[in-house]
C-alpha cells in the first residue's frame, strides 16, 4: 500500500485504528501509529537507502508501540483554554511537553500495562486547530498485537479518564506499507 493510502487507512475509523470521543467540549482522537511509518519517515531523509538500512531502522523501533493523541477544545489547541491565565497556560504547556507521559498507559490482556516511556509535543501556534502528541510505549515484554487499550488520565486538561480500545483483529488486518 502506498504511504498516502496507508495514512488514509489508519485515519479511517472503520478500520479500528483511530478512535474519537468528545468530553467536556473537547474532541480527543487517538490513533495507532505503526512503526513502519517511523521507518518510512527516517528513510525519506536517506538518499538511496539500502535494505540493510531499512532493517536497521526497523530493529531500532522494534519492541515499541506508538500512538498519537490529538486534543482540541472549541476549535483550537487544548492548551488555549488556559490562555487568559499565564501561569495555568505555562503549566498546560509544560504538562503537554513533559508530564503527560506519566498519565498515559497501554494495557494488554489480561492485565499487563506500561506507562508511556516518552511523549513528543510540538506547538502549532494556532495553525492546526488542535494539539498533537506522539506517545511511545516500551512493549517488548507485552503482546500488543493481540489488542490493547490506550488510557489517558486527562484530569489536568479537564478531560477525566479516557480509554481507547485497539482490537487484535484490527491490528492484524493492517496492510503492508510499500517502501520505494
Amino acid at each position: 500500500m502506498t504511504p498516502a493510502a496507508y495514512q488514509a487507512y489508519l485515519a479511517d475509523p472503520a478500520h479500528g485504528l483511530t478512535h474519537t470521543t468528545e468530553v467536556n467540549g473537547a474532541t480527543i482522537t487517538c490513533t495507532y501509529r505503526p512503526t513502519e511509518l517511523l521507518v518510512l519517515q527516517d528513510l525519506a531523509s536517506i538518499p538511496a537507502a539500502s535494505p540493510a538500512t531499512h532493517d536497521s531502522l526497523a530493529r531500532a523501533y522494534a519492541g515499541k508501540t506508538y500512538c498519537t493523541l490529538t486534543l482540541a477544545r472549541n476549535g483550537g489547541e487544548i492548551e488555549n483554554q488556559f490562555v487568559n491565565d499565564p501561569a495555568a497556560y505555562q503549566q498546560a504547556l509544560t504538562y503537554l511537553n513533559t508530564g503527560i507521559a506519566a498519565d498515559a498507559f497501554l494495557a494488554t490482556t489480561p492485565h499487563d500495562s506500561v506507562p508511556a516511556a516518552a511523549s513528543m509535543y510540538v506547538r502549532q501556534y494556532g495553525t492546526t486547530g488542535h494539539s498533537t502528541l506522539l506517545l511511545v510505549f516500551d512493549t517488548h515484554q507485552l503482546t500488543p498485537q493481540q489488542g490493547f487499550h490506550f488510557t489517558l488520565r486527562g484530569q489536568r486538561l479537564g478531560l477525566g479518564t479516557l480509554r481507547f480500545p485497539f482490537a487484535g483483529h484490527d491490528l492484524a488486518a493492517l496492510p503492508a506499507l510499500q517502501f520505494d
